[in-house]
């Protein structure tokens, strides 16, 4: 009964998010080419996983080794297309490269099985030395992916929207264990642990990491971004002395103009206000302050929400705390919690607290 229901394991919980995800696709919920592709990884990680549960269980799979060798070579592909549609990142030719192998295998598997070109091992050696490379290419590209696309958002828009992406530093553990326990799983063949007790080792690490990717794709999402993307490009040539010239007016754009007030801010807006270009900003305030465009921006506003705070006219802590979120451009509570503790090493109650007059 436990070596049935351990074998079932990962099967039950793929199915348990092409559920979800299916129903996320019927109501419309995200962007169509995230939930699609998510879903479509489930699908045929479900169908991989099911495969494995027949083999274990002694029964025929659908097409033997087949299926298994076809949704093995694509389910790393398929999560990629995942994180490039979550990234929104464009041009599909590499996606094309990856699914190099599965449509071979597509192919060429039932050809030899009907002529008998080659014996079952000479197919399945090359099958597990695609499945590393794309394996090591999805976890080094993906990883890639996710920190340029937060940088991207960081450094174009102080609304702090790329701290949505944050599960994603857990994405990034999950995909380096996934890729690791995928290969050495692949390296040893499942024949290593048929009938054996050893096979919960992987099935409860597989399920563990294969609910930890539905659970952070089913959390992760991103408002549409109303600043195009810019060729990266494109070369910055200014001097130091206007580059210095720059800084002083993105300064005093900020600070008398007080451009930070506005929650929706992007580095567009402010590149108009100092009359220039958008990638000469974003790369003066990288430059010179070591700093995304977003915690620049943050920087004055915990500045103006600390002068809000330390004023003794408010009549309640609450108040003020209040004012200090709504005067000084967080886009919500929550951020403005987050980014003022980050910033000064102590809640805004306490800061008023520490800070008020006495009277």
């Amino acid at each position: 009964m436990w070596y049935q229901w351990l074998i079932s394991l990962p099967m039950m919980v793929c199915l348990f998010w092409c559920v979800y995800f299916l129903i996320r696709c019927a109501g419309r919920m995200g962007e169509p080419h995230v939930r699609y592709s998510i879903l479509l990884f489930y699908i045929a990680s479900a169908i991989l996983y099911t495969d494995h549960w027949l083999y274990f269980s002694d029964v025929s799979s659908f097409c033997g080794s087949y299926t298994y060798a076809l949704t093995n070579l694509s389910v790393y592909p398929l999560y990629y297309a995942y994180l490039r549609a979550l990234t929104r990142q464009k041009g599909d030719m590499e996606l094309y490269l990856l699914f190099i192998p599965a449509l071979i295998m597509l192919v060429f598997y039932p050809l030899n099985h009907i002529f008998g070109w080659t014996g079952h091992d000479n197919v399945m050696i090359p099958a597990r030395i695609c499945f590393a490379i794309q394996v090591v290419w999805v976890w080094m590209r993906g990883s890639r992916l996710v920190r340029n696309t937060r940088r991207r958002l960081d450094n174009t828009y102080a609304d702090n929207r790329s701290y949505l992406l944050q599960p994603t530093h857990i994405l990034l553990v999950l995909i380096s264990a996934t890729a690791a326990a995928s290969m050495m799983l692949n390296l040893l063949g499942r024949d290593a642990f048929e009938g054996s007790l050893l096979v919960s080792i992987p099935a409860v690490c597989m399920s563990v990491l294969l609910y930890g990717l539905g659970y952070v794709a089913a959390n992760t999402t991103l408002p549409p971004e109303t600043v195009a993307q810019q060729d990266e490009q494109e070369e910055d040539k200014a001097t130091t002395e206007e580059t210095d010239a720059l800084m002083h007016k993105i300064a005093t754009a900020l600070r008398e103009e007080r451009l930070f007030t506005n929650p929706h801010l992007t580095i567009q807006d402010l590149a108009a206000a100092v009359s220039s270009n958008r990638t000469y900003v974003s790369n003066c305030i990288n430059r010179r302050t070591g700093l995304s465009f977003s915690q620049y921006v943050a920087r004055y506003r915990v500045e103006h929400a600390q002068q809000i705070l330390r004023s003794p006219r408010y009549p309640s802590d609450h108040e003020a705390i209040a004012d200090a979120v709504a005067l000084s451009g967080f886009s919500s509570d929550q951020s403005f919690y987050r980014i003022f503790k980050e910033v000064t090493g102590t809640t805004p109650l306490q800061y008023r607290q520490l800070n008020l007059p006495q009277v």
